[in-house]
């Protein structure tokens, strides 16, 4: 029996690649961010970049925002990492030859990334973090903060879910015109020109690497870093979002396993890195241990179940609206403009308001090895957790299909 050999540019280009491998690769470059730079963000600039934009109409936000928006770096990590993404997911569905504008079909799916960035954007900033910065660097930083947003935004991705029929068009009976066909010499043609583009984009990027390293040495690596992200999720299809919403909604937990896997190859990544870093005597831990171990409290709490709404509603969290733009998704594109406004909304709520209120905001946070005795507590503890959920999903899952099955 003869069976056709795939070649390299199917097998490393064209051909997805399944959730498990895509997890890996995302946790080592995570924890490669982590050690040369600091912990993977995503929404903490995007309120800077809308400050930047109105400050172009002659509207200042740096009283609302309280900051200095004159000292914006474009070349700092968040934005360079940011960047990187929507370019990685453009490269690669460039080099697949897959690049086209994905339509919005009804009124309903721009209503759904209106409301869905608007919800995002506030409950990211009140948070603060979203899928990323609160839950995918905070759990393997081992800050109590991580796992505190990892419950709550499940719970919002369940409610999102309960709404999102709301924002689905509804089946239509009548004959759509058939799309345009291209001649296998037109399709031909297509390829050759977005493969083109693709590798051009990236001799940009070396380019621009380059250029930078004498005013940001650190600028060239940061952005591959984030190409190498970008590239990953869309070439694997790799969505945080669907990893909350797919057991309630579909019963379904490859993502959600692939996602516990990550986060647990980070955990030993990560615990590395803070052991070279800070040492084994937790004594001797800075005071302020800033990003490792974020405040817990009910801002916390609201900001996740706000995030995991509108995650749902706009189809993809922060990276995965980053992710869906550079591929062409027009209802990404204005998820990420509302996103945008709401993190501006959010940004100015949690310096003016939620940081002053007691109730809301603790200003504690918890460093689990602290908290727990060592590392070696700390690491054991947080990898039986990931695995026990692994179990659970993987019984979850089962369990929907045997009823499935039944009915």
């Amino acid at each position: 029996m003869n069976e056709k050999k795939e070649s390299y540019y199917e097998i490393l280009i064209k051909n997805e690649w399944s959730y498990t491998k895509a997890a890996v690769i995302l946790a080592v470059l995570a924890t490669a961010l982590m050690a040369f730079a600091s912990p993977w963000g995503v929404t903490g600039v995007l309120s800077t970049w809308g400050g930047k934009f109105l400050g172009l109409f002659g509207l200042s936000l740096d009283g609302w925002l309280k900051r200095d928006l004159s000292k914006f770096n474009p070349l700092a990590k968040d934005t360079m990492i940011n960047v990187g993404v929507a370019f990685g997911a453009f490269i690669s569905s460039l080099l697949a030859a897959q690049w086209k504008f994905r339509h919005i079909k009804s009124i309903r799916q721009v209503w759904a990334a209106i409301i869905g960035g608007l919800f995002m954007g506030i409950g990211s900033r009140i948070g603060p973090g979203c899928n990323i910065g609160a839950m995918f660097s905070g759990i393997p930083a081992f800050s109590l903060s991580g796992w505190v947003f990892f419950v709550f935004v499940f719970f919002g991705s369940i409610a999102g879910g309960k709404l999102l029929p709301w924002f689905i068009p509804p089946l239509s009976y009548t004959r759509r015109q058939e799309p345009k066909r291209l001649s296998p010499a037109q399709r031909s043609l297509r390829r050759k020109i977005q493969i083109s583009l693709g590798v051009l984009f990236i001799a940009a990027w070396l380019v621009f690497a380059a250029a930078s390293g004498a005013s940001a040495p650190a600028a060239g690596f940061i952005v591959f870093i984030g190409l190498g992200l970008g590239y990953t999720m869309q070439h694997s299809r790799f969505c945080f979002t669907s990893a909350f919403r797919d057991p309630t909604l579909t019963g379904g937990t490859k993502m959600t396993k692939a996602l516990l896997v990550s986060l647990g190859i980070a955990t030993i990544g990560f615990a590395g890195v803070h052991i070279s870093r800070y040492g084994v005597d937790l004594s001797k831990l800075p005071e302020n241990m800033g990003a490792l171990a974020r405040p817990v409290g009910l801002h916390l709490v609201i900001g996740a179940f706000l995030f995991g709404i509108g995650a749902v509603l706009a189809g993809g969290c922060a990276s995965g609206t980053l992710m869906r733009f550079g591929e062409g998704y027009l209802q990404s594109m204005l998820a990420f403009v509302t996103f945008v406004l709401g993190a501006i909304i959010g940004d100015g709520l949690y310096a003016n308001y939620i940081v002053k209120s007691a109730f809301l905001y603790s200003g504690k946070g918890v460093y689990l090895p602290a908290a727990l005795g060592g590392y070696g507590q700390a690491i054991l503890i947080q990898l039986l957790l990931l695995a026990l959920l692994w179990i659970l999903a993987d019984w979850w899952e089962k369990k929907k299909i045997a009823c499935f099955g039944k009915d």
